[in-house]
């Protein structure tokens, strides 16, 4: 039986030995199927710089690459950084896993990419003063292009304007978060689509399981189970806002906005800026532990207004705890509509988009003219709250287009503060900011 020799160890003292190559172990994360182990960080980023290669495409690849060097091997990150670029300035399109990993790994350095490369364009336009100097002096300054501009690209690193809808699975289909249940329906009434919820047409019915589906321009998109067709309406419409969420625009409000706050006392009017508006606060009276409320539920009532139509009241019938001895009919001397009519208009006439609310210290007949005012302006009015906190919230339309024109494109900090914005799957590259999903509240009551 032969023996193998062990390997004997030679000691070359006149050869210099190599140091060792540092390696760590890859973070722990979402990698788009791609598996990462033990991987060194002995290389230069610079040596990838290109002869070809603008300075301001490599500065974007090369922060990409020092941001991440520690999280994935050599080969991959430079793929990856490759593709970060291509998506930025080209709006190249690669697989969902691969877009989505990318996006979320340079959410930072795009964003701040964006605001400086929207600083040196500022610098380019002439200011309102330089121009009025160069009139005067005879000379015609460079036209500055207007926001309402029709000749307006909306497009990134110098390409082909984007369309933010191509290739969308539904369209045009803007999904408005607000409303609770009743969000996607009046969402797609705006767009023209065609939505429906019945019972499932291909489960099996039981006594305790009933199953139902929601469909949008015929396509069914979620379905849903529950111990009643309710209760499996309710799942389906849970699932469907997921779902949509992934492949149409989401538009939230901002619950903590600002809003002009109008108060009448004794002195006249005071007009202020609030964080809390009447329509994010929530009504004390009516909820889970209203005993009203309660039996009515039992009854198959829903919420929103009594009747087949739902045309009915809205708010419990309330009293009136009189302290003088003026008749019931008499409005108060002290206000007066010309005023506040001055007032409404001026704010449609301004370009100030938060809403204007007034304070339950206004009386009902009051409100009831605020209401008249608004709709001939095109204004929105809605009341909120009931009873000595009555109040009524006054707001501009505007659609959902100018909202992501405004928060994607031109990022306006007027619209950025009051509006969320989620971007579908699919555009996540052109706007790595907006891929988080919005929080859904009341969906399902």
């Amino acid at each position: 039986m032969s023996v193998k020799p062990k390997r004997q160890k030679i000691e070359n003292e006149g050869e210099e030995t190599k140091p060792k190559q540092k390696k760590v172990k890859a973070k722990k994360q979402k990698d788009a199927g791609y598996g990462s182990g033990e991987f060194s960080l002995d290389w230069d980023v610079d040596s990838y710089k290109t002869e070809y290669e603008s300075d301001e495409h490599w500065d974007l690849r090369r922060s990409f690459m020092l941001a991440h060097k520690d999280r994935f091997e050599e080969d991959r990150l430079v793929c990856l950084a490759q593709t970060f670029v291509n998506m930025e300035f080209m709006g190249c399109k690669y697989p969902s896993a691969t877009m989505l990993l990318v996006a979320e790994l340079s959410k930072e350095i795009a964003a701040d990419f964006r605001q400086k490369r929207e600083q040196r364009l500022k610098r380019t336009f002439v200011s309102a003063s330089d121009a009025a100097e160069q009139r005067a002096k005879g000379r015609r300054a460079a036209p500055v292009p207007s926001a309402g501009s029709p000749k307006e690209r909306q497009c990134f690193g110098g390409g082909d304007p984007v369309d933010l809808y191509q290739d969308l699975r539904f369209d045009k289909l803007i999904v408005y978060l607000a409303g609770g249940r009743n969000c996607l329906q009046n969402s797609c009434n705006i767009a023209n689509v065609k939505y429906e919820e019945r019972a499932s047409l291909d489960q099996p019915v039981s006594e305790n399981t009933k199953y139902a589906e929601l469909l949008v321009n015929n396509e069914v998109i979620a379905t849903g189970q529950g111990e009643t067709l309710k209760a499996a309406k309710q799942a389906a419409h849970k699932q469907a806002c997921m779902t949509l969420q992934s492949h149409c625009y989401s538009i939230k409000l901002n619950a903590s906005r600002d809003t002009i706050k109008v108060e009448k006392n004794k002195d006249g009017v005071n007009i202020n800026v609030t964080k809390e508006s009447a329509d994010s606060q929530s009504d004390p009276k009516l909820d889970a532990n209203n005993k009203g409320y309660r039996m009515m539920r039992l009854m198959g009532w829903t919420g929103g207004g009594l009747g087949r139509l739902k045309q009915g009241r809205e708010d419990p019938v309330g009293y009136l705890l009189k302290s003088n001895r003026n008749g019931l009919g008499l409005t108060n001397p002290s206000g007066n509509i010309a005023d506040y009519r001055r007032l409404i208009e001026n704010y449609v006439r301004s370009d100030d988009i938060r809403d204007m609310q007034f304070e339950p210290t206004f009386s009902k007949e009051e409100r009831t003219t605020f209401h008249q005012i608004a709709r001939q302006f095109g204004l929105r009015s809605n009341s909120y709250g009931s009873g000595e906190s009555r109040r009524l919230l006054i707001t501009k339309k505007i659609s959902y287009g100018q909202i992501l024109t405004e928060v994607l494109f031109r990022r306006n900090p007027k619209f950025c503060e009051r509006y969320f914005v989620h971007v579908p799957m699919q555009k996540a590259h052109l706007f790595p900011g907006h891929v988080a999903d919005l929080e859904l509240e009341n969906v399902g009551e």
